[in-house]
């Protein structure tokens, strides 16, 4: 185990259970979201997924109607085109010319002909992409509903807790600058600690290890203490850290004096 020198330790000592245990009340206030913020996230992501699948089936519904208007005017213009053909095919007075007239007059029935199935085709896509536009839209709006309620639920929690939260961060804030004031160092190595650690657990107390007698291990990472560090902790007028996992131990008894001491 690694010893930490600094002034006064027993005062630091007291002082950086106090900023842990604010830490660990902290951190539960804020559990009680839950993953709820993520699942909203995730939620969002989905929406926004399916908004984009709605926006190209809404892109390709246009292109077919569009089709299908282009298809209609071209018709249009066929079917007077074909009624021109069709007295002109009357009123020709050799075979050459009526073979042409006749030739075309075949030419705009195929394409009309073309044209009025190619439109039918569309118009079926047209109808089967609109079913699922509107499948889209209704889970789109199941997703929204679900959305709504989980963020309800997280924002009751958060009103519920903000007073607390607040002033948690207020006293976590000042009893911080504290100890920077009284020891740069040690502090800078406490919030590396805690930053980089699951759950911001800087300082552990010791516990017993089951079925090993009178042995004690670190609550962060549980490894052995050795039973000269086991008596120097409880001493409490010295600081160690952890060589398993780099956490501030403190004995267990010292670790619950100070946070039952703690408002």
């Amino acid at each position: 185990m690694i010893a930490i020198e600094t002034l006064h330790v027993h005062e630091r000592l007291v002082e950086l259970i106090q900023l842990q245990v604010l830490y660990n009340r902290l951190y539960a206030v804020q559990q009680k979201k839950g993953d709820l913020p993520q699942q909203i996230e995730d939620l969002e992501v989905q929406l926004a997924a399916r908004a984009r699948s709605l926006a190209e089936l809404q892109r390709r519904i246009k292109e077919y109607e569009k089709e299908i208007r282009t298809l209609h005017a071209s018709n249009d213009s066929l079917r007077d085109h074909e009624q021109k053909l069709s007295k002109l095919l009357l009123q020709v007075r050799n075979e050459q010319e009526y073979y042409k007239v006749e030739t075309d007059l075949k030419e705009t029935r195929l394409v009309l002909e073309k044209n009025l199935k190619d439109m039918a085709r569309f118009q079926h896509q047209v109808e089967a992409l609109e079913q699922k536009r509107q499948e889209e839209e209704a889970k789109q709006e199941e997703l929204r509903k679900f959305i709504a309620e989980k963020q309800e639920l997280l924002d009751r929690i958060v009103k519920e807790t903000a007073s607390q939260e607040k002033d948690l961060q207020q006293r976590i804030a000042k009893l911080s600058k504290q100890i920077e004031k009284e020891d740069a160092r040690l502090f800078q190595l406490f919030e590396r600690r805690r930053r980089s650690l699951p759950e911001g657990r800087a300082l552990v107390p010791i516990i017993a290890v089951e079925g090993r007698d009178e042995r004690v291990a670190c609550s962060g990472c549980y490894i052995l203490v050795p039973r000269q560090l086991q008596w120097e902790l409880s001493q409490r007028n010295r600081l160690f850290v952890c060589e398993g996992c780099g956490r501030f131990l403190v004995d267990a008894e010292f670790f619950e004096q100070v946070a039952a001491d703690l408002e």
